[in-house]
């Protein structure tokens, strides 16, 4: 069934469309991942499809009742409430759904046909909030994007602004909505927290639209991916892998075809030249009138100018030897303790993917290897004249005052202004670009121009904190493929599985105050830590199967009617102790079942074991008042 559809959509932002007659059609059970360059459309196309914004032309035609979530619908974060529970409210559409379904749970238990009906088109909704068990699942999405449960009791009006981010996005998770829709829902996630994110969107009961630059991300996600280009929307079947295939092969066959008409049509009108006055001049009008009524194939649209960078091509410090090497280094941010007691070297020539959970102390470590701070305690070694560029994901490299072409002039003041514009070209500053104020750049335009001003310098090492993060794909393979031809020595944060993989020769997990190396990259790096949480929750689930056993154990079991002496029917009597037992054994089964994650996230499962226990503990009640009543 169709949730909704946008029908020749046009929005302007000046005097140029950015979306012209652009249509989309969103299903039940669609994974729509949404691909395009920095300032296309894309999120522009997806405020109108979540119903924020108005077109100028064209028409919105959702589904009757249609819930969407959608991060411009966001609560305001008040002071004095902690992040479970503003989490826990949201946007206050999960209680009022709650309390129309039960009330819809009566109406149908009278037989009542329409309430049966409404509470189909609500199932979904409410599935995805999380059901019955909206608490358990917002703990869930809480402790799943890195949230623990020490950080949900703290004060919104306190946290930083990825923490923002990642509260936000446990909002939209867990609000009933028939369609979900994400704008970059990875930027502000370390790796875990983006798996955790893949699992949700896969079980998802609704239809999910994502904007992402994430390839892997949309490699694991998405049923179709949609490109928004040139004020239209061309949508693909399957992930971003197939959307890449099925471009490239389009292309290929337009120019194909293109190149093949270009040929017919200048031959025929070779003929028709020579023909037109001579004896086949009516062979020449024939051909001139089948030309003009022929439908002319568009020549291929080949990709937008990228942003190319280069590093450098030379750089000190021969492969194998080390660049920097720490001993025992304590890192702490403030008063807090980050790392103790830790070790790691960077090789010259080599990429070191410096991953972890987020609040670990990757940042901070990345300060200490570019030299702008040290360590509490420990020794750091730097190979001697070693030439350092840092890039921060704070973009404080940037000046606050002045133009895009100022920030890059104060850099070497004596370089001519057709060299910097040259260079800043490069990045996608054209003509007047260069002249917008710094202070107004996207965030994306500021990543670009960060990185502009990086490669007008020549370094032996990069240290790179989030490169990138409000890139497009585009740019995001253009980092890539500059990292490769790089020759010198690279230390990279970053939260794209792809380019590690690509690029990264080891990895350095930062975690519990401690470093690890994995020489054989993010491969070995999260076979290895899967493998240690799955034994973990092995031996946790042990623990506490132990626990129970002990407490069951512990507890006095019901007494023998000989000790009682109400002894009535001493047979009826040892069954009625049996039953007890076996009732409390079946309630903690129940129990245990409804945390299991695909019961939690269903309603009905969810509904079905509530009423099976709550059963269960009326028959107990009703056995003890038997036990204790015998006669």
């Amino acid at each position: 069934m169709t949730l909704v559809t946008l029908d020749k959509i046009t929005r302007s932002f000046g005097p140029d469309p950015v979306l012209a007659e652009l249509s989309l059609r969103v299903d039940e059970g669609d994974r729509i991942g949404v691909v395009g360059d920095n300032g296309a459309g894309k999120t522009t196309m997806v405020r109108i499809l979540a119903g924020g914004d108005e077109p100028e032309k064209g028409s919105r035609n959702p589904r009757k009742n249609l819930r969407v979530a959608y991060g411009e619908q966001m609560p305001a974060m008040p002071a004095g409430t902690t992040i479970l529970d503003f989490v826990l409210r949201g946007n206050g559409q999960h209680d009022a759904l709650a309390t129309e379904m039960r009330e819809l749970e009566t109406a149908m238990a009278n037989g009542n046909d329409a309430a049966l009906k409404r509470y189909g088109e609500l199932q979904t909704a409410f599935e995805a909030g999380g059901g019955y068990d909206h608490k358990h699942q917002v703990e869930a999405v809480l402790g799943g994007l890195g949230i623990s449960v020490a950080d949900q009791r703290k004060d919104v009006a306190v946290l930083s602004g990825g923490e923002k981010s990642r509260v936000q996005l446990a909002v939209l998770m867990t609000t009933p909505a028939d369609l979900l829709i994400l704008d970059e829902p990875t930027n502000h996630l370390d790796l875990q927290g983006i798996e955790f994110v893949e699992g949700f969107v896969k079980r998802y009961p609704g239809a999910v639209v994502v904007v992402s630059h994430d390839r892997r991300f949309l490699d694991a996600i998405a049923n179709s991916i949609v490109e928004v280009s040139d004020g239209v929307a061309t949508r693909y079947k399957g992930n971003f892998s197939d959307y890449r295939k099925q471009r490239d092969a389009a292309f290929v066959a337009q120019a194909r075809q293109f190149k093949s008409q270009r040929e017919f049509v200048d031959k025929e009108m070779d003929y028709i030249r020579r023909n037109m006055a001579g004896q086949n001049s009516a062979q020449a009008k024939g051909r001139l009138k089948r030309l003009q009524r022929l439908q002319l194939i568009d020549k291929p649209k080949g990709k937008r100018a990228q942003m190319r960078l280069t590093f450098g091509t030379t750089t000190r410090g021969q492969q194998g030897q080390t660049a920097i090497e720490c001993e025992g280094i304590t890192v702490k941010a403030g008063d807090h303790t980050l790392i103790t007691n830790g070790d790691l070297r960077v090789w010259f020539g080599e990429v070191t993917g410096l991953l972890g959970r987020n609040g670990a102390g990757k940042t901070t470590l990345l300060k200490l290897l570019a030299g702008v701070s040290g360590p509490a305690a420990g020794n750091v070694k730097f190979a001697h004249n070693l030439r350092i560029g840092y890039f921060s994901q704070e973009k404080t490299d940037l000046p606050v005052q002045g133009t895009v072409i100022e920030a890059l002039r104060v850099l070497d003041p004596t370089v001519d202004e057709g060299t910097l514009r040259d260079h800043l070209a490069l990045f996608l500053f054209c003509g007047d670009d260069v002249e917008k104020p710094v202070s107004e750049l996207s965030g994306g335009e500021k990543q670009r121009l960060s990185l502009a001003r990086m490669t007008r310098a020549e370094f032996d090492l990069l240290c790179l904190d989030e490169p990138t993060n409000h890139l497009d794909v585009a740019g995001t393979e253009g980092l890539e493929q500059a990292l490769k031809e790089f020759p010198g020595t690279v230390v990279l944060i970053t939260h794209d599985r792809l380019l590690v993989e690509e690029v990264a020769d080891r990895v350095a997990w930062v975690e519990n105050g401690a470093i690890r190396t994995f020489d054989q990259g993010l491969e070995q790096c999260q076979r290895v830590l899967a493998e240690e949480r799955a034994a973990a929750r092995a031996a946790e689930s042990a623990a506490k199967d132990r626990a129970a056993a002990k407490a069951k154990a512990e507890k006095p079991a019901p007494k023998k009617a000989s000790e009682t002496g109400k002894i009535r029917n001493p047979l009826m009597f040892e069954r009625l102790e049996q039953k007890i037992m076996d009732l409390e054994t079946t309630i903690e089964e129940l129990q245990a079942a409804m945390l299991e994650p695909d019961n939690y996230a269903s309603a009905t499962k969810m509904k079905e074991l509530q009423a099976q226990e709550a059963k269960k503990k009326a028959e107990l009640a009703e056995a003890y008042d038997e036990w204790e009543n015998w006669q």
